[in-house]
Formats: C-alpha cells, sequence, structure tokens
C-alpha cells in the first residue's frame, strides 16, 4: 500500500514537472514580422532602443505567462514630448507600453517574403482578447485586465498608435493595434485579472485563466509593440497547451495505485510468500 502511494506520488510529481507548455516567436529572420509603417519596410525605427527580439509563450496548469524579450524594458516615459493618452486626454506622457492581444489563429496581411509589410489593425488578425495594462507608463509593472473583444473588426476593440502619439512630425509605425480601448462598448471586461513586471530586457505578463475561453486555445497568435509600435512582435506560438491539469493527474494516479493496493488486498489474495493450501 505505501510502496503503491509512493509510487503515485512520483509519477503525480513528474507529470506535474512536465506540465509546462512553452513555444517562441521570434523578431529575426526571413518569417518575422514587420507590420505596415510609411518610412519603408524597416523593422524597427528609432534605432536599438526600440528593438524587440522574442516572446515566449507559456502554459502550465490554468497559469500562462508571456515573456516579451525587448530593449525598451525599463524606458518607458522617453520622449515625453511625444506621447499622450488618448483614454484620459492626458499629454506629455511619452513613449509607454502596449497592451498585449491574443486570438487562436494568425491571419496576417502578406507574406514571408515581404515581412507582413503591408498589415496593420485594418488588416489581417481580428484579435479576440486583449490585456489592458493599469499604468502603461510605470517602469516596474502592476496589474492588468483581461478583456474580451468582441467588435467585428479591430476598429470596433482597439486604439491604435496613432492615438497615441503627440506629433506631427514623429517617425513610428502607424495605425497597428496598440492599446485595449476600455470605453469601447464592444469590449467586455472577463473578470480576470493578471500581473505584469519589467526586468532588464524583459517584460513579463502573468494570468491565471480559469473560467476563460483561453484555457482552450491550444494556439496563442499575438501581437505587442510600444504605444509608438516602433517595433513589433506578431506571430504564432503553437501547441501551448497542457492537456491534464496537475491536480487531476494526481487524483488519477492516486486513484489508480489506491485500486491496485485494495486488489492485493481483497479476501482470499495469498500473502506475499505465503503458499496454497
Amino acid at each position: 500500500m505505501k510502496k503503491a502511494i509512493k509510487l503515485a506520488v512520483s509519477a503525480a510529481f513528474i507529470l506535474g514537472a512536465s506540465q509546462g507548455w512553452a513555444a517562441t516567436i521570434t523578431d529575426s529572420g526571413v518569417g518575422s514580422y514587420y507590420g505596415y509603417d510609411n518610412q519603408g519596410a524597416a523593422d524597427v525605427i528609432g534605432g536599438s532602443t526600440y528593438d524587440i527580439s522574442k516572446a515566449t509563450v507559456t502554459r502550465a496548469g490554468s497559469v500562462l505567462t508571456i515573456t516579451i524579450n525587448t530593449s525598451f524594458a525599463g524606458k518607458a516615459g522617453v520622449s515625453s514630448s511625444w506621447g499622450k493618452d488618448p483614454l484620459t486626454g492626458r499629454t506629455g506622457k511619452g513613449i509607454g507600453y502596449g497592451d498585449v492581444f491574443l486570438s487562436d489563429t494568425w491571419n496576417a496581411a502578406g507574406t514571408e517574403a515581404n515581412h507582413y509589410t503591408p498589415d496593420n489593425a485594418t488588416k489581417g488578425t481580428v484579435w479576440d482578447y486583449g490585456f489592458a495594462l493599469d499604468n502603461r507608463w510605470s517602469n516596474s509593472g502592476g496589474n492588468f485586465k483581461l478583456y474580451a473583444l468582441n467588435g467585428a473588426t479591430n476598429a470596433q476593440n482597439i486604439l491604435n498608435s496613432n492615438s497615441y502619439i503627440n506629433c506631427s512630425n514623429c517617425n513610428y509605425r502607424e495605425n497597428e493595434e496598440t492599446a485595449v480601448n476600455t470605453k469601447s462598448s464592444t469590449v467586455k471586461y472577463t473578470g480576470l485579472s493578471g500581473k505584469w513586471a519589467v526586468s532588464t530586457g524583459a517584460l513579463t505578463f502573468t494570468i491565471n485563466l480559469s473560467g476563460s475561453e483561453l484555457m482552450d486555445y491550444s494556439s496563442f497568435a499575438m501581437h505587442w509593440g510600444e504605444t509608438c509600435q516602433n517595433d513589433v512582435l506578431e506571430g504564432v506560438a503553437m501547441g501551448v497547451h497542457v492537456p491534464l491539469p496537475g491536480t487531476a493527474a494526481l487524483l488519477f494516479l492516486g486513484l489508480g495505485a489506491l485500486g491496485m493496493a485494495r486488489r492485493r488486498r481483497a479476501p482470499g489474495a495469498l500473502s506475499p510468500g505465503a503458499a496454497a493450501v
């Protein structure tokens, strides 16, 4: 009995430890996403300050974690005369962190050969969900809310990069999805919230998806960039799926072990080493 229980616990631990599924979206190579801008087919506009290298999407049980590696981490507020907050009307905010957009499919306009340069918020993927940051100009992090984007087009659900720029003669990537329009009638708060943090070279977003449709996603299409969208990371992380939650695995293995033990101790069963009479 004790051996069976130990076996069940050990197996559950091994299975639980292996339940973090991760996939990476990169911003380099032939297939990397540039998105539309008016400056030609440039990946990063305005120098390395805005460079984004990759995003790693991980799901362990119901917890989704997205880590975005970018040189912009810790630099929110730069170019203070450029930025504004369209939701409050405040100016002088500088460049901040954009919201994260998610969907289960990715339909970018264009091809790998041209880095999807025709794509912007009016074309390609219509996003299903968005992480709306509490303070996109914070360089320590904070909280975010998960919103369902129910409009038929992105225009009904989002605010684009033009909405966050307060400069008539600046170079930035135009008409890119930048933030959840929380004032739109087609945007609904799901009741779920998460946390985001800024570290050296990275932004990390973490949320428990229990009760959300996102629990059914096996792949996550994603879009992120600064409020000016001077660099954009977009693509799809395939196979981010956990087939069996840790608690269910433990229960399944535990019941199996108890069943084995009970069969061994059933009436009429011989003890180890006993001889039949």
